[in-house]
């Protein structure tokens, strides 16, 4: 199994923890204190995300690169800021499992990018194998609980928001030189996304009157935790694996996130899996293997031929 594809794995890992942590986090405060606002939390987790690049940035010594090479990753941060923005806002107007449904659709979102700005070549297998993982996972919400809250419209459409910065965000940075120093774009792309949510927090407390509670020093220093492994920790490994892997392929392993969030969720939050559910956690499991095995099949042949 080439590694790029466990740094995917691990990655929809840690956002799917990631995204359980934020469902968790809003609804925590101390004693008499407000709840968290999704938009401190939103800062809070960046600038976790920011500070764990940081300590990765200087561990392996300092580099810096020239102004050109920096403006995709700039272009890059404002569109994966506007994209949180719409996550975290998603995340606390609807349910997870609503959420996940929305999320799933991302991998078509890339393969279509993928093929329009970059001309990368998409296999029908691989579209539907993106295809059969995007049903398993469709199956695991509609088979599953459903609650309404009074902002599920905005929310959904907050959900689409994300996807599609995120799908952007994907294919831009598959087109990075790769004479360009990954760290320092990934800091670059999370520097100012983290700008894009204060600002946002700021206008949205200066004209909407917007809170702006934390929910408590503990709750704050969780936040910051969970930003570090959520915009940080994954971010890293996905960009690490999108320097040598196709970005329509990469979408697909986005399928897992749901999955991984499922079973957090189970486990934090005490949500109960239907066996639908896990039917539907199967087929998704079964379609990113295919992939595996493709993968490596086309590496075979390339080889062969060379």
């Amino acid at each position: 199994m080439p590694i790029t594809h466990l740094y995917f794995v691990a990655s929809a890992f840690l956002l799917g923890l990631g995204a359980v942590l934020s469902k968790l986090i809003l609804s925590l405060s101390a004693d008499g204190v407000t709840p968290p606002a999704p938009l401190v939390v939103l800062c809070l987790q960046v600038l976790g995300g920011v500070g764990f690049l940081i300590v990765v940035r200087l561990m392996g010594g300092i580099k810096t690169e020239g102004l050109a090479q920096l403006k995709l990753p700039a272009l890059a941060g404002l569109v994966l800021g506007v994209g949180s923005i719409g996550t975290i806002l998603a995340i606390a107007l609807i349910t997870a499992s609503e959420a996940s449904l929305v999320f799933a659709t991302q991998p078509i979102f890339v393969l279509l990018l993928a093929w329009a700005l970059l001309g990368e070549r998409v296999g029908w297998s691989v579209v539907l194998l993106c295809l059969l993982a995007v049903f398993g996972v469709g199956l695991i919400v509609v088979s599953g609980p459903s609650t309404a809250t009074s902002g599920r419209l905005v929310g959904l459409a907050c959900a689409i928001l994300s996807i599609t910065c995120a799908a952007l965000y994907t294919v831009w940075m598959r087109k990075l030189s790769t004479d360009t120093d990954l760290l320092t774009a990934l800091l670059v792309v999370q520097t100012v996304s983290l700008c894009v949510a204060v600002v946002s927090l700021m206008t949205a407390h200066l004209f909407f009157r917007a809170p702006m509670s934390a929910g408590g020093l503990n709750v704050a220093v969780m936040t910051l935790g969970s930003g570090a492994a959520y915009y940080g920790a994954a971010y890293y490994l996905y960009v690490l694996g999108l320097k040598s892997t196709p970005a329509s392929t990469a979408g697909i392993y986005l399928c897992l996130v749901p999955v991984f969030a499922l079973g957090l969720a189970y486990a934090l939050l005490s949500e109960t899996l239907l066996p639908l559910q896990w039917a539907g956690a199967f087929i998704v499991i079964a379609a990113v293997s295919a992939v595996f095995v493709l993968s490596n099949q086309r590496a075979v042949n390339t080889q062969a031929t060379e």
